[in-house]
Formats: structure tokens, C-alpha cells, sequence
């Protein structure tokens, strides 16, 4: 059964990617200024920038150290295992991908609350984490397909893995953070996530076994996957044993058809429906003794879907402003009246994720910070300043390339933080506009991670949050003895908890702070005069970022309400003021030099004397297939058929790929090689190929009809061009492409093989662009709401030679094919959308098919032989549902489901009755976005009518 089942899966995914090879390892561009090294351990090949030479160091160091309990969860074996360090990506995170095997890791650190700062640092974070994936997708089991499949492709083997719902695969990970690297360390210890599912849970919208395990498509929180999936599969190892995940993997690499819920019931005796009643009842009575707080709190009327707002500050007694991110609203700065509960958006834009900003003394600018995309290179982000006046209503960014975020105006300069590998550094920065000018570093955290800085209003004193390998405490001092203060204790560090959003009082003798300490987050006052530290908050799950009103009298706060973060208005006579006794006031999980203790071993830094280091290249190895497929292909429809091998590769930076497919039909050879190098800006790929095809022709005078064999060999050489202009809440960019080919065909007679032809030649020049113009969608919308694309191709052949004896002249047609789509939402606020557009062809000879710009919806096609026609078309769309469920038994997963009406207008402009010639049809369809496992697809059913011939036609396909 199991090679019946193994013929047919190497079958399907010959035919599966047979028509696209050249994307089967996709390219990236990268920085060209990196100068890689390389750090070998005994199962890691660490490559890195020579300037992060000891970040890399610290990195195979924790790797190591955490290597036996990691693989002991989740089995798997490496050797010489990549792990990519880059420091040029400010939008911080870390993969391991199974395609390309290999790990990377952005070294600055992540800027928002999301990690616990217990654990220590973003590498002690995210590396142990990704270590966990790597360690389980090369986990293929002992005798099974995948291990079959691995003789082909390791990379197919192990992606295996990705059909595992994704809340398993982040769950396990996120329990090893939790339990396996050091004490309270991890998420599942933090309230900052761990409260997110529990305010779900105790609400009338709690998530069901499918929501828990499956990443969420248009519902917050969109890490639910990471939240859900550590709370079930945490459950799990606690009420079935640690080796419940690696017994559920080896059963289901056995087995993988049957799918991850059959194999948790081997591994555990119950259905996923099942365990996840016993999940449900345990963590009621986990929870029963929760109260919701009555603490007299005013809620804003925020009159938009999915709210998520962030840092509120007063602009002045009356007027909030905050950051806000919408399911049907742009991202951007909102104010708030709180008199007449007026919002509006005065800036759009996205922002960085700790969503710090910086309001001067009078209150007549602010300055925050975003990333800006790199025009050139992929996944290359930079945080930038940007100054807003209100009066003026300008803004305008202050940096280039300066990597600056968390800003604080600081009297005559302006204070911010700035990326370093694995850590920040606090700058001073001349007044804008001259922000460019080099920086005045202040602090360098080589042993800890700034995390925010507030300047009190009334002196030259500063307090700082910063984490010391897994502190985060508070540091109070003049700024200009900052480094000294913070080589001492902190001033404020709670017991089991991490300080956060340190804001002062209007009159500079106060302190607002947020902290863990109790289990949830929670508001603190720190009363410089008194040495007084009070709990003022005490509101279920999760209040933070509070700001005091410029007389002082109120805050302003953020609550996690089920799966918002909402804002909230709390008056000073409303605080709690619960003192937090002085001993609650030491951290318990220091030891007595106030820091945590290392993570890494004396053995592992004893063994790391003699790890091997140099300059890295990817060399020539790369060129092994690293994945080789079966080719069984059908040729121009006539039941004949070529079969062969493709092969497939790439480097480990993943700048360079090819793929190569011999096949053999007709007793003879043919090849499709391609090459793709992206190592520099712009890079080229090429392509060398012998194609068969068939072709039905009539001899000259005669009517005997023939079949001809149709070869074509040729090559190819084109030079991609993409440009990133601008990708913050609106996308512009360019892309052009230029192509050059050159064939040879010939044909032979099949019918009586009586003949063959010479081969002639042809010339083909050809053009490629688009430029995309401010496209922009919000969180639910089905396209884009606004903006525009336009794109063209034009290609020509030249010197295309004849083939006289089947009477095929000499030509050199040109054809050109273009389009022009804009977006417009009068309805934004339903998330409705309406497209129109207008697309052309026109040609000599026919090298496009005009039906490609005709709609399925017509009954038969269109002006097929029209070497000139135009199609006007609108497209309205509708959502109807946000599912966003499904199941985990079946890995059915429904996303949405909307509504599309359109219409489209088919005309050839130069045909002499081209008015009666024009034709119409109208359509409404139904379509739906789904996944099975974690496979995305997309399906629609559709109705179209002409009204000109009353004829209805049923169709599925795109509209």
C-alpha cells in the first residue's frame, strides 16, 4: 500500500511543478555590502557579517547548549545546519524553512512587547525557537515515505512537516521557550500573551480546537496560531507526557496522509474533539476565580472593526491621540475629542512595532518612527524618524538609512534609539531638520537592550527601561551619567515581573509605569519623593501604555478586551494606590550580583575555543540537485507523452537557483535549462531549452493533411528590474523586465516520415513593465481600495526565417498588450471595493492570446482570429463572511466567502461594424478562499448574461 501510495505522490508532484520550475527555489536580492563569515560547530554552519563576528559566536553557543533538550522534544538530527545572522533587516524576525533548509535570523532586536524579557535578550529568544523547527522538519521518521521521498528531495521530505497545522508546529516551539531555557522565561510565562487567549477564553468568542491551531487570515490576534497552539499543545506534554509531541510526530511521519489529528489519538487515546473538552474543562477551572475588575473606567466610542490602538497621549485636556490599525479603517494616528467623541485620522501610515512617539513641549509637533522598505533588496527594512506638525498639517521624514526609532524630544536635541546588532544604542540627534548629521551615542548596550527612555518635563533627569539578561527594570538619572547608572542597580524592579512604558508626571516628581509583576499587566506610580511604588490599575487582562493628562488628573491606557486592545480613560480617584511593599520590589529570579545567570554552559564555551571560522562562499557544492522529480507530461494534447527527470537547486543565501528537466518522447531528447542569479542588483536569469509541440499542416498543392513534429530550440536572457518606492500603508513600484530570444525551428513529418525541414531562425526582442501606483487594502478587504497599476508588454521577432515547403512565409510580427486597473471604496467602511479597468491587444501576426484579456463568463469565445480587441471591465466585491474556522480531524479551514459582481465589454476597435460586433455580459458570483491543511486556495462560481443574445452561461473560474 505504502509504494502504491509513494508512485502516485512522486507522479503528482512531477505534473505539480512541471509549469514552474523556475520558481520551484525562488531568489532574493540581498545587501551587496555584507562581508560573510562563517562559524562551524558540531551541527551548525553559523554565516554572518564579519562585523557580528561575536553576536555569531554567542548564537552557535546557545545552539549548542540548547541542542540535546531540543532534539530530545522533537527528535530530528542536524549536521552543518545553515543559520543565516543579518543585520540589515530593522522588521526583526526568524524562520527556519524546510525548502532551502536552512534557518535566518534578523540580529536587531524585536521592538514590541511580544518576547518575555525574562528570558534575556532577542537572541535567547528567537534562536532556541527557530532551533526547535529546524530539529523537527529534519525529523523523518524510520522507513516511511518521507524517508522514500528523501532520496529524491530532502526539502520535499520535509515539508511533510508543513502539512502539520501551524498552531502545532509555533505551539511546541513556544512550550520549549517556556519550559526548556530558563526559569519563568518564554511567552507561555508572559503575560503579555499568555492573557490574550485567557480574555478570549473567559468571553463569549472563545476559539475553537480548529481556531487554536490554524493562523488566522482577517481575525486578531494574527499570531492566534502562536497563541492558541502553545496553550493546547503546552496542555498536551503537561497532561500526557513530554514525549506526547514526539510520539504523535513519529506516527504521523509514518502515516502522514491520515493527517496530525489521527496521529495525536495514537499518541494520546482520545479524538482531537475529545482532548479538546478536557483542554476546555482544565483551564475553566484554572480560571474560575477570576473577577472581573469593578474599577469606574471610560471607554471610548472607537466606531471602527478589529481595533487595535496603541500608546494614547494627550495632545491636551480634551483631545487624545493614538496609533490605531483596523479591520476596515487605514492604519495611521488617530485624535479623539472625549468631548464630543469626534475621531479622526490626521496621519496614515504604519509604524514600528513598539509604536513609540514623541510629542514637544508645546504640543505642536510629534515626531515617531516607521520602516521604510528598501527600493532594491527583499525583506530590507529601515526605521526612520518622521516629523508632523498639527498646525501645518505637513509632515516629513528626518533620516535616511538612520535606523532610529523610540524617539524623545530632549529640550535643543532629540533622543532616540537605534539598531545594533542583538541589542540598542541610546543617541542624541541635532534638532530636525538636520537629523542626518551624525549621531552623538549616548549608550551602548553591549550586555543589555534599551527598551525605552522618557525625559522628565521639569529637570535633565531620564528614566530608561532596560533588560540586563532577563531584568528589565527601571534606571532613573541625568542623562549625562546614564551609563554609569545603569553599570548599578535599578532603581525600580518588581518582584517576578519586567517594567515597561515609563511616562513622567507634568511635574517631573512622578513616574507611570506598566509590569507583569501580579500576572497580568498591570499600571504603577513611582513616587520619587516618597520612594512609594502603587498598583493604580487592576483590570483584568492586561493594562499598559497609560499617559498622564497635562494637569495630571487622569490617565489614558490600553486594556485587552477579548481580542482587542482598546482605550481607556481612568480618573485619579478612581486609582487602586495598593502600595507594593518594598520587598516586592527585588527581583526574585536574580541571583546576587542582580543579574540572571548564563544560559550557555562552561562546556559548550570550552568547546567553542575550537570551532572553525573563515570567509564564506557559496562555491559550486550548491549545484548538487538538492531535489530531483519525476516528468511525465502529456505534449500538444494528442496522447503523446515525453517523461524524464527535473532536477532542482540553490545556494544557501538563496541568491542563485536553477532547475534542469531532461525528458525523452518520440525517440528523442529534450532539455529545459534555467538559471536564476540574483548576487547582484539587477541580476539576470537565462534559460537554454529543446521543446517539442505538434502542428497540423497541408502540403503545398495538395489536401493531404499531415502531422509535423514542432521542435524548437533556443535560449534566452532577461534582466529583471524591480523597484520598491514606497511600501508604508500605500504600495508604488516598478518593475521592468527586458528579454532577449533566439530559436530555431524545424518540423518533421510524422504522418509519413518522409521528410524533415531545415531549422530557421528567429530573433525575439521583448518588454515587460508595471508600475503599481498607491495600492492600498485594509485588513478585510477581498483587493485593493484605492490606487492604480498599469502594465504593457511589447514583443517583436526579427528576422524570422521561412519554411517553404509547408508554405510558411518569412515574418516579423510585432504585437503589443497592455492595462490599466484603478481601485475605488465610496462603501471603505463595509469593506467594499470596485475595480475598473481596461485592458488591449494589439498584433501583426498572433503571438498573444486575445482571449486571455476575455472573461470566462462569455458563453463561447470572443473575436478569437481579431488581432486588435479591447475589454472594459469593472469588478464590484462584497464580503459576505470572515469565517476564519475550521477543522483540525479534517484540516478544512474557511477563510471567506464574498460576493463579486462585474461586467465586461468586449470590442475589436478597427472592425468596420465594430458598434454591432461589440458584445456585453454581466455577471454575479460567489466566491471562497479556503485551506486544506495549510495550502491556500481560492474558488468561485459565477453567472454571466448577455443581454444582446439573452444567453446565460454557468461557469467556475476567475471574475
Amino acid at each position: 500500500m505504502k509504494r502504491i501510495i509513494i508512485f502516485f505522490f512522486l507522479l503528482f508532484l512531477g505534473s505539480f511543478y512541471q509549469n514552474c520550475i523556475a520558481q520551484f527555489y525562488p531568489t532574493q536580492y540581498r545587501p551587496s555590502q555584507q562581508n560573510w563569515q562563517y562559524l562551524n560547530t558540531e551541527h551548525f554552519n553559523i554565516i554572518y557579517d564579519q562585523a557580528n563576528d561575536s553576536t555569531a559566536l554567542a548564537t552557535a553557543q546557545l545552539l549548542e547548549d540548547q541542542y540535546a533538550s531540543v532534539q530530545e522534544l522533537v527528535g530530528g538530527k542536524l549536521t552543518n545546519f545553515p543559520i543565516i545572522l543579518n543585520n540589515y533587516n530593522d522588521r526583526s524576525n526568524g524562520f527556519v524553512t524546510p525548502f532551502n533548509f536552512r534557518s535566518e535570523i534578523e540580529l536587531p532586536p524585536i521592538k514590541s512587547k511580544a518576547m518575555n524579557p525574562r528570558t534575556g535578550g532577542w537572541l535567547q529568544n528567537v534562536a532556541p525557537h527557530e532551533l526547535v523547527h529546524a530539529l523537527q522538519f529534519s525529523n523523518l521518521g524510520d522507513c516511511n515515505i518521507p524517508q522514500f521521498v528523501n532520496i529524491f528531495s530532502p526539502d520535499l521530505a520535509r515539508s511533510f512537516h508543513g502539512a502539520i497545522p501551524s498552531g502545532i508546529v509555533e505551539g511546541i516551539a513556544v512550550h520549549h521557550e517556556s519550559e526548556g531555557i530558563i526559569e519563568k522565561g518564554g511567552r507561555g510565562n508572559y503575560p503579555f500573551f499568555t492573557n490574550r487567549f485567557n480574555a478570549m477564553f473567559k468571553s463569549d468568542q472563545r476559539w475553537s480546537m480548529g481556531q487554536h491551531v490554524h493562523f488566522s487570515s482577517n481575525t486578531r490576534p494574527f499570531d492566534r496560531h502562536y497563541v492558541g497552539g502553545y496553550e493546547f499543545t503546552s496542555w498536551l506534554q503537561n497532561k500526557y507526557g513530554d514525549t506526547t509531541t514526539k510520539e504523535a510526530l513519529d506516527f504521523y511521519l509514518d502515516w502522514p496522509f491520515l493527517g496530525y489529528g489521527v496521529a495525536l489519538r495514537h499518541a494520546t487515546g482520545d479524538w482531537p474533539g475529545q482532548l479538546y473538552n478536557q483542554f476546555k474543562n482544565d483551564h475553566e477551572r484554572e480560571l474560575k476565580n477570576f473577577h472581573s475588575s469593578n474599577q469606574q473606567l471610560q471607554y471610548l466610542k472607537i466606531p471602527f472593526k478589529g481595533r487595535k490602538i496603541r500608546r494614547p497621549k494627550w495632545l491636551s485636556n480634551s483631545t487624545l491621540i493614538f496609533y490605531g490599525s483596523f479591520y476596515n479603517q487605514r492604519p495611521g494616528f488617530y485624535s479623539y475629542n472625549l468631548k464630543n467623541q469626534e475621531l479622526e485620522r490626521f496621519i496614515t501610515t504604519n509604524t514600528v512595532s513598539d509604536f513609540h512617539y514623541t510629542l514637544s513641549a508645546d504640543r505642536s509637533k510629534m515626531i515617531y518612527s516607521y520602516f521604510e522598505a528598501d527600493p532594491l533588496y527583499d525583506r530590507t527594512y529601515k526605521a526612520e524618524l518622521v516629523q508632523y506638525h498639527f498646525g501645518s498639517n505637513q509632515k516629513k521624514q528626518l533620516t535616511k538609512k538612520g535606523r532610529y526609532y523610540a524617539p524623545i524630544f530632549d529640550g535643543d536635541k532629540l533622543l532616540a534609539l537605534q539598531s545594533a546588532p542583538a541589542t540598542s544604542r541610546l543617541v542624541a540627534l541635532q534638532p530636525p531638520p538636520e537629523t542626518n548629521s551624525q549621531p552623538e551615542v549616548l549608550i551602548t548596550g553591549e550586555n543589555y537592550q534599551i527598551k525605552a527612555i522618557a525625559k522628565n518635563p521639569q529637570t535633565n533627569s531620564v528614566a530608561v527601561t532596560a533588560n540586563k539578561n532577563g531584568l528589565q527594570a527601571l534606571w532613573i538619572s541625568s542623562r549625562d551619567s546614564l551609563q554609569k547608572q545603569l553599570a548599578k542597580k535599578p532603581d525600580i524592579a518588581l518582584y517576578g515581573g519586567a517594567i515597561f512604558d515609563p511616562q513622567w508626571h507634568p511635574e517631573g516628581k512622578k513616574i507611570l509605569f506598566s509590569s507583569d509583576a501580579s500576572g497580568s499587566f498591570q499600571l504603577y506610580e513611582y513616587d520619587l519623593s516618597t520612594n512609594n511604588v502603587v498598583q493604580i490599575t487592576k483590570n483584568g487582562f492586561n493594562a499598559f501604555e497609560g499617559s498622564y493628562s497635562p494637569n495630571g488628573n487622569r490617565i489614558a491606557f490600553i486594556r485587552q478586551i477579548k481580542n482587542e486592545q482598546l482605550p481607556i480613560i481612568l480618573d485619579r480617584s478612581d486609582f487602586v494606590n495598593k502600595t507594593v511593599d518594598i520587598q516586592e520590589r527585588k527581583p526574585s529570579y536574580s541571583n546576587k550580583d542582580g543579574r540572571i545567570q548564563e544560559i550557555v554552559s562552561d562546556s559548550i564555551i570550552t568547546a567553542s575555543l575550537q570551532w572553525e571560522t573563515g570567509n564564506y562562499s557559496s562555491g559550486l557544492n550548491w549545484i548538487k540537485p538538492r531535489t530531483v522529480l519525476p516528468v511525465f507530461e502529456e505534449v500538444s494534447n494528442q496522447d503523446v507523452y515525453k517523461w524524464g527527470l527535473s532536477l532542482h537547486s540553490t545556494n544557501t543565501l538563496s541568491n542563485q537557483s536553477y532547475s534542469a528537466e531532461v525528458t525523452f518522447s518520440e525517440n528523442r531528447f529534450w532539455y529545459d535549462l534555467s538559471y536564476r542569479n540574483k548576487g547582484f542588483y539587477p541580476g539576470f536569469r537565462t534559460r537554454i531549452y529543446r521543446e517539442p509541440s505538434y502542428n497540423f499542416a497541408q502540403l503545398q498543392n495538395s489536401n493531404q493533411s499531415i502531422t509535423l513534429l514542432r521542435e524548437e530550440r533556443g535560449g534566452s536572457i532577461s534582466v529583471p528590474l524591480p523597484v520598491t518606492i514606497t511600501q508604508n500603508t500605500f504600495f508604488t513600484s516598478l518593475f521592468i523586465e527586458p528579454e532577449f530570444r533566439y530559436s530555431q525551428l524545424k518540423f518533421t513529418d510524422l504522418t509519413t516520415n518522409s521528410f524533415t525541414t531545415n531549422f530557421s531562425n528567429t530573433a525575439i526582442g521583448n518588454i515587460y513593465g508595471q508600475f503599481n501606483f498607491r495600492l492600498q487594502q485594509n485588513i478585510r478587504d477581498v483587493q485593493p481600495n484605492s490606487g492604480a497599476l498599469i502594465y504593457a508588454e511589447i514583443e517583436h521577432y526579427f528576422d524570422s526565417g521561412a519554411i517553404d515547403k509547408f508554405g510558411i512565409p518569412s515574418r516579423e510580427p510585432t504585437a503589443l498588450q497592455g492595462g490599466l486597473f484603478t481601485y475605488l471604496s465610496p462603501l471603505k467602511r463595509w469593506n467594499q471595493s470596485l475595480r475598473l479597468g481596461i485592458k488591449g491587444i494589439t498584433q501583426s501576426g498572433l503571438i498573444y492570446n486575445n482571449q486571455d484579456i476575455v472573461s470566462d463568463a462569455f458563453s463561447e469565445p470572443v473575436s478569437p482570429t481579431s488581432n486588435n480587441l479591447l475589454s472594459f471591465s469593472s469588478r464590484y466585491t462584497v464580503p459576505l463572511l470572515n469565517a476564519d474556522d475550521g477543522g483540525f480531524l479534517l484540516p478544512l479551514y474557511l477563510n471567506n466567502i464574498y460576493l463579486v459582481g462585474f461586467t465586461d465589454t468586449i470590442v475589436d476597435p478597427l472592425a468596420d461594424n465594430w458598434q454591432q460586433e461589440t458584445r456585453t455580459v454581466f455577471g454575479l458570483g460567489l466566491r471562497t478562499r479556503f485551506r486544506i491543511s495549510n495550502m491556500t486556495f481560492e474558488l468561485g462560481v459565477g453567472v454571466g448574461y448577455e443581454a444582446s443574445r439573452n444567453s446565460t452561461h454557468f461557469f467556475i473560474g476567475d471574475f
